[in-house]
């Protein structure tokens, strides 16, 4: 069962966008009260500029999920003798880290499937996507896999 969350909130000037609110609609009820909000705000002011986004950024727990496999897949390339050279660049032999796994392996493909120029703005089913598609590439071209990390509840 879902609950009604409205949330708003002022947001600073940056990068020259006016002062706002911002608003999370996740359920009937929350989007009622955002659109009586907004015929509100614009019977006051008769002017108004809505910007949005939908669907579900990944989380917090995708995020360090992903800098987990990152580092473990650079220790497993690297143990293999399987670095960028091999990988992808063939002029320099360059050790992995779990930088470099998450701009030249993870990044490309994850742009490349979902057109997220970062990490941060993938929905949050997209992770699992792409790692699932580099596994396979990986195991079928290198015989390498690395499990996608599970927190364990301690």
């Amino acid at each position: 069962m879902w609950h009604s969350t409205v949330l708003w909130t002022n947001v600073s000037e940056e990068n020259g966008m006016p002062q706002g609110q911002f608003w999370i609609v996740n359920s009937d009820d929350a989007l009622k009260k955002f659109q009586q909000h907004i015929e509100e705000v614009y019977k006051k002011d008769r002017y108004l500029t809505v910007t949005w986004e939908s669907g579900k950024k990944r989380s917090l727990k995708q995020n360090s999920a992903l800098h987990v496999w990152c580092s473990a897949l650079a220790d497993t390339l690297n143990e293999k003798g399987l670095d960028m050279r091999k990988v992808i660049k063939a002029d320099v032999d360059i050790p992995w880290n779990k930088q470099s796994v998450k701009d030249y392996i993870f990044k490309p493909v994850l742009e490349a499937m979902t057109g997220a120029e970062s990490s941060a703005d993938a929905e949050k089913v997209d992770y699992i996507k792409v790692y699932e598609t580099l596994n396979k590439h990986l195991a079928e071209k290198f015989g390498v896999h690395v499990p996608w990390p599970v927190k364990k509840n301690e």
